[in-house]
């Protein structure tokens, strides 16, 4: 079969397939985004279709604000703490003694100084690393804050004139 001289079938193809993918990427662009240039937006509203709301249009949410505070509504008081109620903050709770002296090292290593309290949790003893005791919480914050900078949660624990640390 003789071919027409100075054509040629595979660039021609490749044209026209790109001009169809041209053609129906558009077209899929403008059914998802529903942003079409081609339709009047007054004949949209008067038809009943709705258009998706512009971001000027789009709902406003705000953050909850608490009801004002009136003057018959007492407020509920602050328990008291009770005389002897300490604060500990607790760095951890291993099942291995060793991996809480590498703590313990750790936290010595910031600066603070921790104990070991070996408490029997079912059949496994568990250590749990607590600093402190702290009467104050501004105390505490302190320390809970320079633990932080370096790298180490820990958990407030309150302890009562009753219990023993």
């Amino acid at each position: 079969m003789a071919r027409a001289k100075g054509k040629n079938p595979f660039l021609s193809g490749f044209l026209t397939g790109l001009a169809v993918g041209l053609a129906l990427a558009v077209a899929v662009a403008l059914l998802v985004t529903r942003n079409n240039p081609f339709v009047d937006k007054n004949l949209e509203a008067a038809s009943g279709t709705a258009a998706p709301a512009s971001p000027a249009e789009a709902p406003r949410y705000e953050f909850y604000q608490p009801p004002p505070a009136s003057d018959t509504a007492a407020a509920p008081a602050a328990a008291p703490v009770p005389a002897g109620t300490n604060y500990y903050l607790q760095a951890g709770a291993f099942g291995n003694a060793a991996d809480a002296e590498e703590m313990k090292a750790r936290l010595a290593l910031l600066g603070v100084e921790a104990r070991i309290v070996a408490v029997q949790e079912g059949e496994k003893p568990l250590h749990k690393l607590r600093i402190g005791p702290y009467q104050s919480l501004d105390e505490l914050n302190a320390v809970r804050a320079r633990l932080t900078q370096g790298g180490m949660e820990t958990m407030l624990i309150k302890i009562g004139p009753e219990e023993k640390p």
